[in-house]
């Protein structure tokens, strides 16, 4: 009778955690295969090439394969916001979003034959603005990219926290755990019908999470000594509920913010990098414009 209790405890348990995707594995495998396709044409051309440069190609189209993949980066935030309809799971798209974005930059630096990374630095304000804000393009890809790999670790990170909570509380996510909480109080004032000033000022005081509340015990009068042990009961289980609901809050808090700033800083940054873009294309490729 105890195992099949046990059982029966065990396999009504929710085991939250974060979700996985396979996809992770497949865009991974397709970034890895990109850069390295790049990368030995870009050593092929540094054999072959007398001045290998980013107006030149093949590190010129380097660049606009870059371009290509940072607007494809564009897509999740499009994917997830607002254009519902386009095949696959958010998620999947997370993680094209991810790889897509770190090796962008890493194409990027072969785009410019690794100027302002290794050699030949510039830290005057009219380097940032030459040829197209090219140098300025440069640096924010890479703030660009290593902020998402922050904000990624951050969300990956505070998402654990959350799915911990919600595996160990017993009852689940926020909203579970609200309802879950609604009803303890709802319980503990039936319980209070009826009973002694002390017995009341006691319960509301220690829903209000006055500190200190749980360290004494009021006078109880013998007849209401039962019921107020179930209190107690309950309102132990009501503040370890409430730790875990803010510890969740908290955690949604933490992501939601960070993406706000993240939203903010990419919006800027795909501004001067695609300023720089168009405007190459327009002088060097179409030959619309006199280049700069």
């Amino acid at each position: 009778m105890a195992l099949t209790t046990k059982r029966t405890q065990s396999s009504q348990r929710r085991i939250w955690k974060a979700p996985t995707s396979v996809a992770r594995w497949y865009w991974l495998a397709g970034s890895i295969m990109l850069y390295v396709g790049i990368t030995a044409w870009y050593f092929y051309a540094l054999r072959t090439q007398q001045y290998p440069g980013p107006i030149n190609d093949p590190l010129r189209l380097f660049g606009i394969v870059a371009y290509i993949m940072v607007l494809g980066t564009a897509i999740y935030s499009l994917r997830r916001r607002f254009v519902h309809d386009l095949p696959g799971r958010v998620q999947d798209w997370l993680w094209m979003h991810t790889w897509f974005g770190i090796a962008s930059v890493l194409i990027v630096f072969m785009h410019e034959n690794y100027v302002y990374i290794t050699h030949e630095y510039c830290l005057r304000l009219s380097c940032f603005t030459t040829e197209y804000f090219a140098t300025s393009a440069l640096y924010a890809l890479i703030f660009l990219v290593v902020s998402g790999i922050v904000g990624r670790l951050l969300d990956s990170w505070q998402t654990r926290v959350i799915a911990r909570e919600a595996s160990s509380n017993g009852v689940g996510i926020a909203r579970t755990l609200e309802e879950r909480l609604l009803e303890l109080e709802y319980s503990i004032e039936r319980y209070c019908a009826g009973k002694s000033d002390a017995f009341k000022d006691y319960c509301k005081q220690a829903l209000r999470g006055v500190s200190g509340t749980t360290k004494y015990v009021p006078n109880i009068a013998g007849h209401e000594q039962k019921d107020f042990e179930y209190v107690l009961e309950t309102l132990t289980l009501h503040n370890q509920l409430e730790q875990s609901l803010q510890h969740q809050h908290r955690a949604r808090f933490i992501i939601s913010t960070w993406r706000s700033i993240h939203i903010v800083l990419a919006s800027l940054s795909l501004l001067v990098i695609s300023y720089h873009a168009i405007m190459e294309l327009l002088a060097n490729v179409f030959h619309v414009i006199t280049p700069a």
